[in-house]
């Protein structure tokens, strides 16, 4: 049975990974309520205190849970919370060309050199730090509910070159993309792949390839 009436509430809990929450009415009474119930597809994703209205429905066991929810935000306040919360591309792409510039830079270096010995700690610092601050752009876009993310792809790829202790620490830590098991069955991958590439460089042939393209 629907109550028709649409009644309103506020979200006093959010789990955004499993794409539920509840919602705390007038009275004090808490609904669950599930992402897919919203009346359309929500342009952002909920958040805690969030405004919302609704009707309830009972389910198969006679609780009370709500559907065809709808934010009852003003879409003026939701742009200029979204703009404020949303990422700065031309920022993000600044990061990422420094990156490059210090990441050949190091590459050069160590094919003068003819040694990556001395190289490859700077190298994996700067990457995992790079890559520590992507996951952490990403967590607040998540958790503000911008419609726009960080590619999974581009987390991954940071990781494969050498960032993956940074996005470790950054998915303990801030306990972002820990859920995901596709996303991790592909982190243990890339942590695998980059391991033993680096093990290679380090091993005879390794050393015998760095030779053979080195400058001097």
């Amino acid at each position: 049975m629907a109550h028709l009436s649409r009644l309103q509430g506020t979200v006093c809990y959010w789990r955004d990974d499993k794409g539920f929450g509840f919602v705390i009415t007038d009275n004090t009474e808490r609904l669950f309520f599930h992402i897919r119930d919203f009346s359309q597809a929500p342009a952002r994703r909920p958040q805690h205190g969030d405004k919302l209205s609704f009707q309830v429905r009972l389910d198969q066991q006679q609780r009370c849970y709500a559907v065809l929810l709808q934010f009852e935000d003003r879409p003026a306040l939701l742009e200029k919370r979204a703009d404020a919360a949303g990422p700065n591309f031309t920022q993000i792409q600044q990061h990422a060309w420094y990156f490059r510039y210090l990441f050949f830079a190091l590459l050069l270096l160590s094919l003068l050199a003819g040694s990556f010995a001395f190289t490859v700690p700077l190298f994996y610092l700067e990457a995992s730090l790079f890559t520590y601050w992507l996951y952490q752009l990403d967590k607040k876009l998540a958790a503000s509910g911008h419609s726009s993310r960080l590619p999974e792809e581009s987390l991954q790829m940071f990781s494969l070159i050498g960032g993956w202790p940074g996005a470790l620490v950054a998915q303990k830590r801030l306990r972002h993309k820990v859920h995901k098991v596709p996303f991790q069955r592909e982190f243990r991958f890339v942590i695998y792949g980059n391991s033993c590439f680096l093990l290679w460089l380090l091993s005879e042939p390794g050393a015998r390839f760095l030779d053979k393209v080195a400058v001097f």
